[in-house]
């Protein structure tokens, strides 16, 4: 029997009573209610021999306990059943079998099952059966709208549900793609296909919205907030600081919460809907007995041919598809109704912003990133240091060096150093050992160093000695260098002699003996009796 709601089961009995009470036949009007209630004759006979009437003071038929087709009360649900429902995965029917098993008291099993569908709502019985996917599914939620465009941008990735043939590959993959999307105009701002998702390609795509192309369209500029996932390509430390350079809020959703950003989410069902459906190896489509998919006998696509397809596709849903929520529009359309200004940032300035990072460790022969060994100059002596490497996805002919936030320099693959970069990363490191020579020599120097006995206030006197070549060597090691001054004052040192009693031949180590003869008074240099041409000698 088909389920007739109380209030319209109430004005039907009142009615027919109404007219019986006044002498009327009401054989014919309980055929054709009867009929247009999907219900037969005699139950309707039945309701108006057993349902209470009103106007005599009985119980109201809308009651909470009111009775049933036999004038029995309706079972209402116990806490003991919801839990008993709860813990049988919402099976009424293994409840009621539970129940009867242990002689627990327990109504007939369709009263059962109505009592259940009467007082639960669809989202708690999903819920039980299902989770939280089920109770989702009954949920309601707010609309919002931006005012305006760049207002809010929203990100997601997802894997594609089509096979297709990558370069230097036999094996079919299913790739990924990243889509920018503005929320206002529902234009796809930025994408970009990948093999495996990583923050490269979120980068990639980001930068491709950012950048006002006029071959592309008359859109882009920089976002007010950006609501991206919250995968881990999403959660790199690179967006976060290009969203604080630019002034973009970064707000990323909770875990598991894809209702956060609908309309990207949106999006991609038109994909899969409108674009996917129609490929060959369409992993969603029909297949056969055996599990393999409906479809040509040739190998599936090759990317760089997908990879068009979905760029075509991409320019007819900004420019050609009328969107249901844009009141018909494209979004190219909605995009150029709004005069809101846009905020642009120079290409130049995106290609150090939205760079990748890596961090790696200096090597002997440069830096290992991506399958090749970078190499510079400035690199030379930072051999063990941790730098980060940032690059542009998917070009490995340059990447930029950092170490923190503090640029380095730019390294190339040692394969492809042309032969002025091979000189000049030689003459990098020649010229850091010289000037290291250098400093170590005026570090030995200084620790030599001795000065005169300090007698008085004033600057110490310095009477260092060092020979005659050590001063040359010294001057043509550090010449162009050190100016006139210092060499003036090596020569002066170098002269200094009398602080040590080196004057007039004397021999420190091995002084004259003590004689008997008289000095000379002339101050000559000859002892008395003493031969002139020996003495001459013993002066040179």
């Amino acid at each position: 029997m088909r389920h007739v709601d109380p209030a319209t089961r109430a004005v039907l009995v009142a009615r027919l009573r109404e007219k019986r009470a006044a002498g009327a036949s009401i054989s014919a009007e309980v055929r054709r209610a009867a009929a247009g209630l999907l219900v037969s004759s005699s139950t309707v006979w039945r309701w108006l021999a057993t349902d209470p009437d009103p106007a005599t003071g009985d119980d109201d038929a809308l009651g909470s306990v009111s009775p049933g087709a036999a004038g029995r009360a309706r079972y209402v649900l116990t806490q003991a059943d919801r839990d008993d429902y709860a813990d049988w995965g919402g099976s009424v029917a293994a409840l009621w079998r539970d129940r009867v098993a242990r002689a627990v008291p327990v109504p007939p099993l369709r009263t059962l099952q109505r009592a259940f569908a009467r007082e639960l709502t669809a989202g708690e019985r999903a819920a039980v059966v299902d989770g939280v996917a089920g109770r989702r599914r009954h949920e309601v939620y707010l609309r919002w709208e931006p005012v305006c465009r760049n207002a809010r941008w929203e990100a997601d990735h997802k894997e594609l549900p089509v096979l297709v043939t990558p370069p230097r590959g036999a094996r079919p993959v299913k790739p990924w793609v990243t889509v920018f999307l503005d929320c206002y105009s529902r234009l796809i701002m930025g994408w970009a296909l990948s093999l495996r998702p990583d923050a490269a390609t979120v980068l990639a795509a980001l930068r491709r919205g950012l950048v006002v192309d006029p071959q592309r369209g008359p859109f882009g500029g920089v976002p007010r907030a950006l609501v991206p996932d919250n995968g881990l390509e999403f959660a790199t430390t690179a967006l976060g600081r290009v969203c604080a350079t630019l002034g973009t809020t970064f707000d990323p959703t909770d875990g598991y919460a894809p209702y956060q950003k609908g309309k990207v989410e949106r999006a991609n069902r038109t994909v899969d809907q409108e674009f996917l459906s129609g490929l060959p190896f369409h992993t969603e489509g029909p297949r056969a007995a055996d599990g393999r998919l409906y479809g040509p006998d040739a190998a599936p696509m090759a990317l760089a041919l997908f990879v068009d397809r979905f760029a075509e596709w991409v320019v007819e849903y900004n420019t050609v598809r009328a969107h249901s929520a844009l009141d018909g529009q494209t979004p190219l359309q909605r995009w150029q109704a709004d005069p809101t200004p846009i905020q642009e940032v120079g290409a130049e300035q995106l290609r150090w912003l939205l760079l990748a990072d890596a961090e790696r460790t200096v090597q002997r022969d440069g830096v290992h990133f991506g399958g090749h060994i970078f190499i510079a100059g400035e690199l030379n002596g930072r051999v063990g240091e941790r730098v980060q490497v940032r690059y542009t996805p998917h070009d490995y002919r340059q990447v930029e060096i950092f170490r923190g936030d503090t640029w380095l320099c730019t390294a190339y693959p040692q394969g492809a150093l042309s032969p002025e970069q091979r000189e000049a990363v030689l003459a990098r490191r020649r010229a850091d050992a010289a000037e290291l020579g250098r400093r170590q020599r005026r570090t030995s120097r200084r620790a030599r160093a001795r000065l005169a006995p300090i007698t008085a206030p004033g600057e110490p006197e310095e009477v260092t000695v060092i020979s005659a070549e050590q001063a040359r060597t010294d001057r043509r090691r550090d010449t162009g260098e050190r100016d006139i001054e210092a060499r003036d004052r090596d020569l002066q040192r170098l002269a200094r002699t009398d602080l040590l009693n080196l004057h007039r031949g004397f021999d420190y180590w091995n002084p004259p003996q003590p004689t008997d003869e008289p000095p000379d008074p002339a101050g000559t240099g000859r002892a008395a009796g003493a031969g002139g041409d020996d003495a001459e000698g013993e002066r040179r």
